[in-house]
């Protein structure tokens, strides 16, 4: 992602500047660590919040390698996003 960006940007190429959506929530909800068991797997932490986590934490990831458009499935992860969206956006 960051190097097709790079070369849309910097080398004018047309056939990258696409808007470049991110559908993943399907597969971060697939995982076994979103769906595992807390009493199977105490190290992993609360499971309730686990998927919602590992869903925010690939959407803000995404977002910093370059993506347009984010595909999340629940709605607490959108709400991470967006906090880390408009605490970057803050001027100090």
């Amino acid at each position: 992602m960051e190097r097709d960006r790079q070369a849309a940007l910097t080398q004018q190429d047309t056939r990258l500047q696409f808007p470049m959506v991110a559908n993943f929530a399907t597969d971060v909800w697939k995982k076994k660590e979103a769906k595992q068991e807390q009493k199977e797997y105490p190290k992993l932490g609360n499971e309730a919040n686990r998927g919602i986590l590992l869903e925010a934490l690939t959407g803000v990831t995404l977002l910093l390698a370059g993506a347009d458009l984010l595909v999340m499935r629940h709605p607490e992860a959108i709400k991470l996003v967006r906090k880390v969206i408009n605490d970057l956006a803050k001027k100090e």
